[in-house]
């Protein structure tokens, strides 16, 4: 080989070599980088979860404190005579709440003398202040005027409690302070009172640690802990009952991300690019969860400012001149009504609740954010960028939403209608009138189908107000046409308009569903029966055969109530319903025609 010919070779391969050096070290940095988004991702959603978990337990507690207040104030009202109605009461409460209460005791002077069940009583004439631990926290209580959590200890029981203890106070003239009187407690079994935190972890494949100080803060104690330990977990922190809180988790199986570093070399670039964006997101969408606060006015239900707070807040900021140029948004859930009516006011109420969790999750720090009643929630957005605060409405219009609620999955979705206030409008809107345009704009996107977000524009009030007016119950009920909506498979009737009820002459709904047994056989003369139901289903079967949608036409007599025999032209339609499966829609023509063919004949006693 000459020498001249083998310089070249030797540089073409330094130079790929380099060029495979570079890409691999290039790679590697990704990589790196791409491990450590994932794995601040994944602690990201643990912290999530570990607030949502953090809220279950409070209002866990939240109803042993309403038991002790409630006690609390029946002692300080009846002047400390409750005494002799405590085992009535206290059963009464007891019975009715879904804490996994150990007892309930009063300790007048800090002594216990009335307790309940009457199984435990071997706490009678326990003195609270015979430890120092417990005198100090009790004083502690009685100079603070507040509930405390003690334990968890042994309640001479077969197992261990939490004591919720609340200083009662009595009045004992105008010119002298209040009196106290001694405390209320109510024992709550541990680890029961945990046991729906721990589902939904366990569920969620979580292991965890809750942890409490004692009242002074003190170092943490370990309350509960899962089989597994975790390791190196994330935490959320509260304070509840004059102690500090930490619930601590991480995953069951430990921070493993390398599983899917597969899928993510080969889709290279372009995926380390999207896992990026979405890591910042996340990372955004918690950072500004953690600022949100919790102000004085708001919503008993969802923690929201409610309509007064949010007022108060509006003021405040235009008054500081805070608020030159906002994003007013009205929200509501899509047909909310039907998930009280099918699935019950408790689902309804979690709804909301977890609407507004994701809406202090989602909106920036600076957004206010209101439940304006029912359904109805407001969002204000200052900002300086109208395009970027829209996309963020459309963003969270898209985003799924879905509830765990008593082991079931809800889903739902939401409207939005959204309005600009700018300080310097020539028009001078207010920001209530603002919020009246953002409604407009709502009421547009219910028109054009639900689960969407419209932005108002001038000249939308007259349009859609016109079109709002006919609602869907003033159509079905003034439509010059008989319907009957009724089950395919038991066919009972469903729903009947005033039109069926009249033709078949009955007063009421009531009275026209008794009248035909709440049953479609029951519309039918008897004799007509099998064979319009024979023709139903043949027209059905034939035009699912030939893909067409499942209508059906059929004549047929029918029986009013008052006797008479009439004709009718049935048209029908066989749909699948999300909520009560398949259902015919039928509207009833009657038939004069046959009517006076068949009168002589059709004639009855009635």
């Amino acid at each position: 080989m000459k020498p001249s010919a083998s310089r070249p070779r030797s540089k073409n391969i330094i130079i790929t070599a380099c060029v495979f050096l570079v890409g691999l070290m290039c790679w590697g940095v990704m990589m790196q980088d791409l491990y450590d988004k994932r794995m601040t991702s994944l602690r990201d959603h643990c912290r999530l979860d570990a607030v949502v978990f953090a809220d279950e337990l409070q209002q866990d507690f939240s109803e042993g404190e309403s038991i002790v207040n409630g006690l609390a104030m029946s002692i300080a009202n009846s002047k400390g005579r409750m005494m002799e109605d405590f085992d009535r009461i206290t059963d009464y409460v007891v019975k009715r709440s879904e804490l996994p209460i150990d007892s309930v005791q009063l300790l007048p002077g800090g002594v216990v003398r009335s307790v309940y069940p009457a199984s435990k009583q071997s706490a009678l004439g326990v003195d609270a202040f015979a430890t120092p631990q417990r005198k100090l926290a009790l004083q502690y209580a009685e100079q603070n005027h507040e509930l405390i959590i003690l334990g968890p200890t042994d309640p001479q029981s077969d197992g261990m409690a939490l004591a919720m203890m609340m200083p009662v106070f009595l009045d004992v003239g105008a010119s002298r302070p209040q009196e106290l009187w001694g405390f209320t407690a109510v024992y709550i079994k541990v680890p029961d009172v945990f046991s729906r935190t721990v589902t939904n972890m366990d569920k969620s494949d979580l292991a965890y640690r809750l942890e409490k100080t004692g009242f002074s803060y003190n170092d943490y104690a370990t309350i509960l802990e899962s089989d597994v330990a975790p390791v190196d977990p994330v935490s959320s922190t509260f304070s509840y009952g004059g102690c500090q809180w930490r619930i601590q988790l991480a995953p069951r199986n430990g921070w493993n991300v390398m599983s899917s570093f597969g899928a993510a070399a080969a889709l290279g670039l372009v995926a380390l690019l999207m896992l990026t964006a979405l890591t910042y997101i996340l990372l955004f969408m918690h950072d500004k969860q953690k600022n949100l606060r919790r102000l004085a006015m708001t919503d008993q239900l969802t923690g929201l400012l409610n309509r007064h707070g949010l007022e108060a807040v509006i003021k405040a900021k235009l008054n500081n001149g805070q608020l030159q140029q906002a994003l007013f948004v009205q929200v509501d859930i899509d047909d909310f009504k039907l998930i009280n009516d099918i699935y019950g006011h408790q689902v309804g109420d979690e709804a909301l609740r977890h609407l507004a969790i994701i809406m202090r999750v989602f909106f920036p720090r600076e957004a206010i954010l209101a439940r304006n009643g029912g359904d109805e929630f407001i969002i204000v957005l200052p900002t300086d960028d109208l395009a970027a605060a829209e996309r963020i409405v459309r963003d969270f219009v898209s985003l799924k939403k879905e509830f765990n609620y008593r082991q079931t999955v809800y889903h739902y979705t939401i409207s939005m209608g959204a309005a600009v206030y700018s300080a310097d409008r020539a028009d001078g809107k207010s920001p209530l009138d603002v919020l009246c345009d953002a409604d407009t704009a709502l009421y547009t996107v219910k028109l054009r189908g639900k689960n969407g977000c419209c932005r108002y524009t001038s000249g939308m009030t007259a349009t859609r107000r016109v079109q709002m007016g006919f609602s869907l119950r003033d159509v079905v009920l003034n439509l010059p046409a008989s319907l009957l909506i009724y089950d395919a498979e038991g066919e009972d009737i469903l729903f009947a308009n005033e039109e069926l009820i009249a033709l078949f002459e009955c007063d009421d709904l009531d009275d026209f569903l008794q009248y035909t047994k709440h049953s479609f056989r029951g519309v039918v003369h008897p004799d007509d029966y099998d064979r319009v139901e024979t023709s139903i289903w043949q027209q059905i079967y034939a035009c699912t055969n030939r893909h067409d949608r499942e209508n059906d036409a059929v004549n047929y007599r029918i029986i009013t109530k008052r006797g008479r025999v009439r004709w009718v032209i049935d048209r029908g339609r066989l749909v699948q319903s999300k909520h009560y499966g398949r259902i015919f829609y039928v509207i009833l023509i009657p038939d004069e025609q046959m009517d006076a063919m068949h009168a002589p004949s059709d004639r009855t006693d009635g």
